[in-house]
């Protein structure tokens, strides 16, 4: 047989037998950690620009600011920072909007102050949710307007230069214009379900509806800096509005129903969750110990539950595929945020199944964001080595291990080079290894590609 080019045959062993690989998830750590450091750097400096006394100054000066930069400043620049915002407090954003040291740029205040007003519209809609029980429009603005007077006083100096004005002014003839809405639904006997379809779009889309997204593309850039909710079918924004009905009926809090909403949009996202790999089909760390994740032994009682009874499944409106996803911990334990207790609630609900919870008990949410609320990571006590290498590269220069020399491995003289011989028995060996004789799967270096 031919004796392979020694080029190749060099960087076939440098692929066969690769460097030691940095755990990845220390890496991500160290990561997240400066990523962390760094915003909180540089919010502090931002924070100590900001003129108290120039506040209501830096009010008119930001609007007049977003207003005239909206055709100016990168769209794909704001969804970006918008995104990368997403988990920051109402103080942050306010510090990077009205920050006047240029440490933030245009398109990432503008994205802080877009930001804002969202959570601060989600704050409104409660409000305006609460004072809409009342059937006397009288009662119920008078209702609205001592709630959003006790909102307003919780603001601190920097949340009221976030906004005009005329908040107030603004923020009340809105709420007296869904009041006339009410009346003219009442009026033209607008059905209950129309309803709570558009009071499904005011809370999960901010009143505006989007259009649907397929995931069929994976996770192009295009797809990164959109939200989950615009991957909801129509079937699952119809689903969505039926459930407001129920929880506005049972005083459920809406929270529950949008982290509902955010996991079903994440699964459409994926192409239907077809798209992710399982994490328990073989995820290493650095030292070549198998890791796995499982659900919290509360969670996995409830999943227990679910999936013990078919007509469950069945018989519920919401996707099976779904379902299935979310109770498979290598494919949601990690990504997950809503309450798998609501979600069976609303299985057995939509199944027509008296609940094992009681509705009273998502009265008040009830936050499980902290990773010992989503799940557990196991690592496994079997570790899986690296076999000694025929030979050893170093700064250009080869050297032939003892393995090697019993391989019958050589190198050219004065080159460094190895020759492998394919009549020895290292090549066979390598084989051996690589594959496993039981299930006929490539293995022996799968950790080392996590």
């Amino acid at each position: 047989m031919d004796i392979p080019d020694i080029k190749r045959s060099l960087l076939n062993a440098r692929k066969a037998f690769p460097q030691p690989q940095s755990d990845p998830k220390k890496s991500k750590d160290i990561e997240i950690h400066a990523s962390v450091s760094s915003l909180s750097s540089k919010l502090s400096k931002a924070k100590s620009s900001i003129d108290i006394s120039k506040l209501s100054q830096q009010n008119l000066s930001l609007h007049k600011e977003i207003l005239s930069s909206n055709a100016k400043i990168n769209s794909d620049e704001v969804a970006t920072a918008k995104w990368e915002f997403e988990h920051l407090s109402k103080s942050k954003l306010e510090t990077i909007a009205l920050d006047t040291s240029n440490t933030f740029s245009s398109s990432e205040r503008v994205a802080a102050y877009e930001r804002w007003h969202t959570l601060d519209q989600q704050n409104l809609s409660n409000l305006k949710r609460d004072s809409l029980k009342y059937e006397s429009n009288v009662t119920a603005l008078a209702s609205f307007e001592e709630l959003l007077l006790s909102h307003m006083n919780s603001f601190s100096s920097f949340s009221k230069a976030m906004v005009s004005d005329k908040y107030s002014s603004q923020v009340t003839s809105q709420f007296e214009s869904i009041l006339d809405e009410r009346d003219l639904e009442k009026s033209k006997n607008i059905s209950r379900s129309e309803h709570y379809y558009e009071a499904m779009v005011t809370d999960i889309f901010g009143g505006t509806e989007s259009e649907i997204l397929s995931g069929a593309d994976g996770m192009s850039l295009s797809n990164l800096m959109r939200s989950s909710y615009e991957f909801l079918t129509q079937g699952d924004r119809e689903l969505l509005a039926d459930i407001y009905e129920y929880a506005d009926n049972n005083n459920i809090d809406f929270k529950y129903i949008r982290q509902f909403a955010s996991d079903l949009g994440g699964y459409r996202m994926h192409d239907d969750g077809k798209i992710l790999n399982n994490f328990n089909n073989g995820h290493f760390n650095g030292e070549g110990y198998q890791l796995a994740v499982s659900f919290t032994d509360k969670d996995q009682a409830t999943i227990n539950n679910i999936l013990d009874s078919q007509k469950k499944l069945s018989s519920s409106d919401i996707d099976e595929g779904f379902i299935s996803f979310m109770t498979e911990p290598g494919l949601s334990a990690l990504s997950h945020r809503g309450s798998y207790q609501f979600l069976q609630h609303m299985i057995e609900i939509k199944a027509g199944i008296v609940p094992s919870f009681s509705a009273e008990k998502f009265k008040a949410f009830e936050d499980s964001s902290k990773v010992d609320d989503r799940y557990v990571i196991i690592t496994s006590d079997k570790q899986l080595l690296r076999p000694e290498p025929d030979v050893i590269c170093k700064n250009g220069t080869c050297e032939v291990t003892e393995k090697g020399l019993k391989n019958n491995v050589t190198l050219e003289e004065n080159k460094g080079n190895p020759i492998l011989d394919l009549k020895s028995n290292s090549i066979s060996s390598l084989l051996e290894l690589r594959v496993n004789n039981t299930t006929e799967n490539n293995t022996l270096f799968q950790w080392l590609a996590d």
